[in-house]
């Protein structure tokens, strides 16, 4: 399929999406990964219908951002958001575009253009019962004292024991 036809699809099941003022949040329930995406990669990602391609992106985005907006920042995007498993499957642009950095769109395209940028943040996030998890064990620091617990948690009683 041509390049110019490819349109990406957001994937919208098993995940909890928390909208702020210039950035989203996307909890992946799945894999238990948190998603920050910027401005830009949040609007990509919202207009990821599946039957709008990345040229089409590319202009939503100029006008929504009002300023000029390359296809290869829209590539970028598609690009993280793909890698973050938030689109349905992935779509890979044509060779001449594989491997875009940011570093290289902020050469070609000027320092002014890095705030369009696209960014998707990601960090693992425990389970609740993970979480839960985190403290217990023995420790040697005596009552009241952190000693040989995790960060957070208190060494008690005697034995010491994590909680």
């Amino acid at each position: 399929m041509k390049r110019e036809h490819l349109a990406p699809e957001a994937r919208k099941e098993g995940l909890v999406v928390h909208e702020l003022s210039e950035e989203v949040l996307v909890y992946d329930l799945d894999r238990h990964k948190a998603h920050c995406l910027n401005k830009t990669a949040a609007l990509v990602w919202e207009r990821c219908d599946g039957k709008t391609s990345v040229p089409q992106l590319a202009q939503q985005l100029e006008t929504a951002l009002k300023t000029r907006v390359d296809e290869d920042i829209v590539w970028l995007a598609v690009a993280q958001l793909g890698k973050s498993r938030l689109l349905r499957e992935n779509i890979a642009p044509e060779t001449d575009r594989v491997g875009l950095s940011r570093r290289e769109l902020i050469k070609r395209a000027g320092l002014g253009a890095a705030i369009a940028l696209p960014l998707v943040t990601s960090i693992i996030a425990p389970t609740a019962a993970q979480a839960g998890t985190l403290c217990g064990g023995s420790c040697t620091g005596g009552p009241g004292l952190q000693g040989t617990c995790p960060v957070g948690c208190a060494c008690t009683g005697n034995p010491g024991v994590c909680v």
